[in-house]
């Protein structure tokens, strides 16, 4: 196509993105430390054991790990109150009472595991039936009033079978409904009637329930930790807005830690001062509550570039002068928004979309281009999830239906097929590339990493500790050469040595955090984040000394 016909791209924005959060400035030097030592009910200290901190008026969560002769030492935390918990083998402590942390003061406060733990939560995507049970699941909607609605109105984008198997709150359900309606306006459909949507809002919080009450600690591993996996502090922080769904995170030169929020909105997390701003896109013809931001990704120069799908366009953002430009996308190529999303050394930004495409924009050219996957066709679409750039610069993304990978030259459009070797369904996920150009691919169903040599297409599989971990996301920590992995159904980062393949697994301190996409720390390789999309957090581990 000719660039002319993409010059109906959108005005350039050169006023500053409001700010609808801002907590007030703090210095990143206002901070103390809390020590004491994890003991079980005898009074025998307890090593390996998972030591909780919660900053309720930040929203922050710390989780360090006991070491030798049970003592714990939590420190580089902001000045404020705290509680504590432990949790360790069947045990954990009671909540504590408040402890105040002053900036360069050593707090001090011990803890018993003398309280038996509640049921774990068994490896599942967030608020949903384990996998290995969903095949005793009925596949038809449970009989009962707006049965027959919602059949009819979900069964307009879903299979019943991917519903059924769902069990949470009603305020959830509400939210997800919600979501749902944004998505189909976006992609053309007719709009619910609200009357409809509480109809089946209500159908829904009656007939499919959460499975067991909440319980943050009902991930953490029964086994106490050890090896390498004990030298690490986690911390995470809960956006305000619980249903923002921060589903990608990308980080900036800086250190920054950036979301594109489901909804509709940009968030930045300054990892030294631990705060967190979310910012407003440009308006566009979507109603403030039809707002739906996709995967993005921060180029080297702290650009960053997102789809926005319901806008009909595709966003670039300057993270350090807060300007935007809006790309509109073409309509006779359908909904602008995708999956993932890779920004290419020439470049050009690369995206998965439409379950079938490979797209791309020429920003110098206002230009784009898509590419249908081979196993594009009527009957069935294959796919269009995760993307990375090889060390030869072709583009490879993963078709999570079809089990397979497609490579595509740039300079030639010409596309390869590869099923991945794997007995069953893998269903690839996110991916990412290593100093070598070599690249990494998560694969969700099958709970395994996968190297693809990006020379000889040669595929190799690695089994993490995890047997149904979910693995989700990778990136590449390439001054160190290990590989980074979310394992999204058990809440734990997982890190692999390919020299080795050593596996170390780092739980996260709640349980559902969901985490999604991972990205590493420019300043710190040792520190990788997250975005937990269905609790609205965000967070990163940290390896320490």
């Amino acid at each position: 196509m000719r660039s002319s016909q993409f010059t109906r791209y959108l005005a350039l924005c050169t006023t500053t993105l409001a700010l609808t959060f801002a907590a007030p400035t703090r210095a990143a030097d206002d901070r103390g430390a809390v020590q004491g030592v994890v003991a079980n009910a005898a009074g025998q200290p307890v090593a390996g054991a998972f030591v909780k901190l919660k900053n309720e008026e930040r929203r922050l969560t710390f989780m360090v790990i006991s070491q030798a002769n049970g003592a714990f030492n939590a420190a580089d935390l902001p000045a404020g109150q705290y509680i504590l918990q432990g949790v360790g083998e069947g045990f954990q402590s009671e909540v504590s009472a408040p402890v105040s942390v002053a900036a360069g003061k050593n707090a001090s406060q011990n803890i018993a595991l003398a309280r038996p733990r509640g049921p774990l939560l068994p490896p599942a995507w967030p608020q949903r039936i384990p996998e290995a049970q969903q095949a005793a699941v009925p596949k038809d909607y449970p009989a009962g009033p707006s049965h027959d609605l919602v059949t009819e109105k979900c069964g307009l984008c879903h299979n019943s079978d991917r519903v059924v198997v769902k069990r949470t709150t009603r305020d959830d359900w509400d939210h997800i409904v919600a979501r749902m309606r944004t998505r189909m306006v976006a992609a053309g459909m007719p709009d619910l009637p609200d009357a409809d949507a509480k109809k089946i809002v209500d159908y829904l919080g009656e007939k499919l329930p959460p499975l067991q009450l909440y319980d943050a600690n009902s991930r953490l591993p029964t086994a106490l930790m050890q090896g390498k996996a004990v030298k690490y502090r986690a911390v995470t922080y809960d956006l305000t807005n619980k249903y923002a769904e921060p589903h990608d995170v990308a980080m900036d030169p800086q250190g920054n830690a950036w979301v594109a929020e489901r909804a509709g909105k940009l968030g930045r997390w300054d990892p030294r001062t631990l705060e967190f701003v979310e910012k407003n896109v440009p308006p566009g013809s979507a109603p403030p509550d039809r707002q739906s931001l996709g995967n993005p990704q921060i180029d080297a120069k702290g650009i960053l570039w997102v789809a926005d799908g319901p806008n009909n366009r595709w966003l670039s953002y300057d993270t350090k002068t807060d300007v935007s430009v809006a790309y509109a996308w073409p309509k006779n190529l359908g909904p602008a928004g995708g999956n993932s999303m890779a920004v290419h050394p020439d470049g050009t930004i690369w995206a998965t979309g439409a379950n079938k495409q490979i797209r791309v924009l020429d920003p110098q050219k206002i230009a784009f281009k898509t590419y249908d996957s081979p196993s594009a066709n009527a009957k069935q679409l294959p796919g269009a999830y995760g993307v990375a750039v090889a060390g030869d610069g072709s583009v490879w993304w993963a078709q999570d239906e079809a089990d397979s990978m497609v490579r595509i030259d740039p300079a030639t459009g010409k596309m390869d097929e590869y099923k991945i070797p794997y007995d069953g369904h893998s269903f690839p996920r996110r991916m990412n590339t290593d100093a070598n150009g070599d690249l990494w691919v998560a694969l969700w169903n099958a709970s395994k990493l996968m190297k693809i040599d990006h020379k000889t297409r040669a595929m190799t599989i690695y089994t993490p500790p995890s047997p149904t971990g979910g693995n989700y996301s990778v990136i590449v920590d390439k001054v160190n050469n290990y590989i980074w992995v979310s394992e999204h159904q058990v809440d734990k980062i997982a890190r692999f040595d390919p020299k080795t393949e050593e596996w170390v697994e780092f739980p996260l301190p709640e349980s559902e955090s969901d985490p999604r996409r991972i990205d590493i720390d420019p300043m710190n390789p040792n520190r990788v984040f997250f975005s937990g999309n269905s609790p609205g957090r965000m967070g990163f581990v940290e390896v320490l000394p």
